[in-house]
């Protein structure tokens, strides 16, 4: 981290440690988003940690390793969108409906996750033809 003229820090961390790195490849393989683990004070922005993976091969590995326990992770996530049943209300009669809002946003949240799992699954296959 940069400092001022007083010695006070300024900015995030930028310091490459592998405590840093443990935390961020920890985050993402329980399928957090690189954006909100970069909202965390304590954490470099984003711009950082892109270049430590043009610049780290070990850090680019371990960040390759961890998306890939991330979309797992997302893979659970949206089942469990599958499996949550819809706000269920009842009207004068007893009848048993579901809340269209609610359908649509168990859909919205669905449509979202597939996006965001498709990607990952092609920054995965790029990953690996890179790789190889």
């Amino acid at each position: 981290m940069a400092t001022s003229k007083t010695g006070k820090t300024l900015g995030r961390p930028t310091q490459y440690t592998d405590i840093l790195v443990d935390e961020i490849c920890g985050r993402l393989a329980c399928g957090e988003p690189m954006a909100k683990i970069t909202q965390s004070a304590h954490m470099p922005d984003p711009v950082t940690i892109y270049r430590w993976l043009r610049e780290k091969p070990a850090f680019n590995q371990r960040y390759a390793d961890a998306r890939k326990d991330g979309a797992h992770c997302l893979a659970d996530q949206i089942q469990d969108i599958v499996d949550t049943e819809p706000l269920a209300v009842f009207d004068e009669a007893g009848n048993k409906r579901y809340d269209a809002g609610s359908i649509a946003h168990n859909r919205l949240r669905m449509e979202v996750s597939f996006g965001v799992f498709d990607e990952v699954l092609k920054n995965m296959a790029l990953t690996r033809a890179a790789s190889e």
